[in-house]
Order: C-alpha cells, then structure tokens, then sequence
C-alpha cells in the first residue's frame, strides 16, 4: 500500500515539473502564407511525376508533402478567426491556380484523449464583427500557433501540405502522456504484488484446509505471510488439535473395547468347541466368527487403517487382478478387462482392502464382478459392474453412512457390518478421488472409481 502511494505522488510530481514552464510555439502568419504559396506555384508547376519528390527537396523548417489524396482529416478554418484569415490570404496569393485551402492545428488532438485548446471570443458580437479578409501588408505581422497544418488542392485534385517538421506526430507532443502512462504502469504493477502476496496465503491456505481430512496427520498451515490470515490458520490448527485429540481418544478407547471383546470371544470360542451337540457348537462358533469380524471391521475404520500408511508407487492392475483371481480361486463369479500393468501412486493396503469391498458386494448382491480398468493421462478410471437390482438414487448418501444396511430383509442372509462403502469412500477421498454409483436396467448396477494417477 506504500509503495503504491509513493507511485501516485512521484506521478504527481512528474507531472508538475513537466507542466511547471509549458511551451507554445508560435510562428508569423505573413511569413507561413509567403511560404506556402511559394511552395505550391513551384510543386504545382511540375509533372505529377515529379511533385513529390521536389516537395521533399524543399521540405526544411518545414515539412513539405505532396499526395493525391486530401492529407487532413478536417479543416479548422472555419471555427478560428486567425486561421480563417491564413487561409484567405494564401487563396488571395495564388488566386485561380488552386482548388481549396484548408488548415488544421494538430495540437494534442494527434494523441488521444487530448484536444487541442479551444478558443472563443466574447461576447459572440465582437466576433461577428471581426474582419476574416486576408492579411494586407500594411498589418503588423501576427503570431499563430507553430502547430499548423496547411493543406492546398490544385486545380488537378491533388494535395500539398505544409507543417512544421516536428509537429505532426512528434515527441514533444506525446510527452505529456509519458508520465501518466509510466505512473499506470508502475501503479498497475504494484497493485498486481500486492494482489499476489495477498491472494497468494489464501491459495496455501485453501491448500492446506483441503488435506485435512485426507490425511490423519497434522497439517501445517500457520506460515501464512500476513498477520490476518495468520489468525485463520492458527484457529485451523487449533480445531486440527481438537479434532485429533478427539478421534485420538475415541481410537484408543475403541482399542481397548477390542481388546477387552477379543478375549472374550476367544474364551466363548474355546468353550464353543468343547461342546459336544455339533449343531450347537456350530452355531455358536457361527456367531463368534461374525462378531470377531464385525470387531475387527470397526476398529480398523476407527483406528485411520483406511487413510493411514505411507503414499508409493503402485501397480494398479496387479491389484485388481490379484483381487479378481482370489475371487475365482474361491469359485465366485469374476472378470477383469483392462491393461495388464497400470503404475499410479497410492497406498496399496488401504486401496486393497476398498476394491475388495466392492468386488465382496458385487458377487454377494449381484451374483458377478466385472472389473474394467482403464487409463487417461491424469487419471484411471476403475468400474466395477454386477447384475444386482443397485443402490436406489435417493439412498445413496444412507448406504455410504456407517453401519448401515439398505436390504433389512437380506441382512441375517448376507454376513456384514454396513461398513464396507463407508471404508471404500473414506479410501477414495484420502486418495483425492470419487465414486459414482450407476443402475440402468438390462445392464446391472455398475461402480465407477476415479483415481489420480
């Protein structure tokens, strides 16, 4: 911010020492008129051929050019008494050798937005009166602006026109913009740091809040540059803190809830076992195996097993195909379409254990899994497809909630803990992927999982 106001006064400054002893050069009327009638009797008396470059021969103090098309846009004879006079006079001069004689003060007008400046006499009857005859010798010479331009039609249609050399288009004309264009752009380039250093702690800020979540681990975000969003990304970590205290907490005491039902399901198991009706023992032993699993399943999801482990590169179809022959080899019905090695970077037990699930769902709810892996150049799409009734639309969000399970009627049928979409999606978010679920009639229901590479 202080360096942008130190640019607006320094432009300030600039513009006051340029404009602190202007310059308007001024020239005689007589004189120019002389001149110009002059140089039109001796271009005009030429071949066509030859005017142009004799207008060069004779250019000096001034410009001369010769043209076949008008070389001014308009003329400001008409608006400006002196100049109305000007043009009177080199019309008397040359008489019926030419056609016209139009003049135009260049001014600032060359270099927009500047006008040149206008000029009016008050009141408007004093300029009614005012003589527009040409100037006779006996006047006093009279001072008009050096920034004229006078053009002369012959009677062939053609065009002379006479200026100052450095007047039309000159630098001395185009230096007051100088500074304001340098102040813009110092100001605009400024104004473009400030903008980054301010924008840029919110890029790493947005950075960092999208990784907590991803990640079990602490996340870093307090090195921020300013001192207001170093108060937001403290207040980030202190809620991380809070968090992780919390889950930490919640982890270890599930731990020892498992702990403490894993012996006892091993004490029930070994009694179970001495038991001597087979039917009761097995159904004991049926439900010990369930309740070990559902143990296990929980405490792994609680516990960060889903998002915990260390990111590698991977060979992604291995695992899919290893998945899918571990189905078969168990007689389930399996397929896998897809190349045959696929490198990505991930965490291979967290990963194994989501594609399982869903191969696991495929086979129990739809009787077969096609696994269908293919790869673009930022990412590979997994699609896993069944010949199951799927996932209704409006229950999506409830199948993915923990500990749910949509088909109450199927549960005691199909084992499970209503925990297996839930791990697969915690899974794919640490991963910075998604999942999309698909049902259309005649074609099952399919699984779609996109992964960065």
């Amino acid at each position: 911010m202080v360096l942008s106001v130190l640019a607006v006064q320094t432009q300030a400054a600039f513009q006051v020492w340029l404009f602190s002893e202007p310059e308007i050069r001024l020239t005689g009327a007589r004189w120019l008129a002389e001149q110009t009638t002059n140089f039109a009797v001796e271009i005009f008396a030429q071949p066509v051929s030859g005017r142009k470059l004799k207008a060069e021969q004779m250019s000096s103090v001034l410009s001369v050019a010769w043209s076949a098309e008008k070389p001014i846009e308009r003329s400001n004879s008409d608006h400006d008494l002196m100049f109305a006079r000007l043009g009177a006079t080199i019309k008397a001069m040359l008489g019926n050798t030419i056609r016209a004689v139009e003049l135009h003060d260049t001014g600032f007008s060359v270099i927009a937005p500047f006008q040149r400046i206008k000029t009016d006499v008050m009141p408007a009857t004093i300029a009614a009166s005012l003589s527009t005859l040409p100037l006779s010798s006996n006047e006093p010479e009279t001072l008009i602006p050096a920034s004229l331009r006078i053009a002369v039609q012959g009677r062939d249609g053609s065009w002379m026109s006479v200026s100052f050399a450095e007047t039309v288009g000159g630098i001395g004309y185009a230096l007051p913009l100088l500074p304001l264009i340098g102040g813009g752009l110092i100001i605009a380039a400024i104004s473009t740091l400030l903008a980054r250093r301010i924008v840029a702690p919110l890029d790493r800020l947005v950075e960092a809040a999208d990784q907590i979540g991803k990640t079990r681990d602490f996340v870093t975000v307090s090195d921020q540059g300013l001192y207001e969003f170093g108060g937001v990304a403290r207040a980030f970590e202190d809620m991380q803190r809070r968090l992780l205290s919390f889950v930490t907490e919640r982890t270890q005491m599930l731990a020892a809830i498992s702990h403490d039902l894993r012996t006892s399901l091993t004490r029930m198991r070994i009694c179970a076992e001495q038991l001597d009706a087979e039917d009761d023992r097995n159904a004991i032993m049926s439900e010990i195996s369930d309740m070990t699993a559902m143990v296990d399943t929980t405490l792994a999801f609680a516990s960060g097993e889903t998002s915990e482990a260390t990111n590698q590169s991977m060979d992604l179809a291995a695992l899919l195909i290893s998945l899918v022959d571990e189905a078969t080899d168990k007689g389930l019905d399996c397929s896998y379409v897809g190349p045959d090695h696929l490198e990505i970077v991930g965490r291979l037990i967290p990963l194994k254990r989501a594609f399982r699930n869903l191969i696991d769902n495929a086979v129990k709810y739809g009787s077969v899994a096609r696994v269908d892996l293919k790869a673009s150049h930022d990412r590979v799409e997994i699609g896993i497809n069944d010949n199951g009734p799927g996932i209704p639309e409006d229950r999506i969000e409830e199948a993915m909630a923990p500990f749910r399970r949509l088909d109450q009627s199927r549960s005691a049928e199909i084992p499970g803990t209503g925990l297996g979409l839930t791990i697969v999606r915690d899974v794919i978010s640490s991963h910075g992927g998604a999942i999309t679920f698909r049902t259309e009639h005649g074609r099952g229901f399919t699984v779609t999982v996109l992964l960065p590479k």
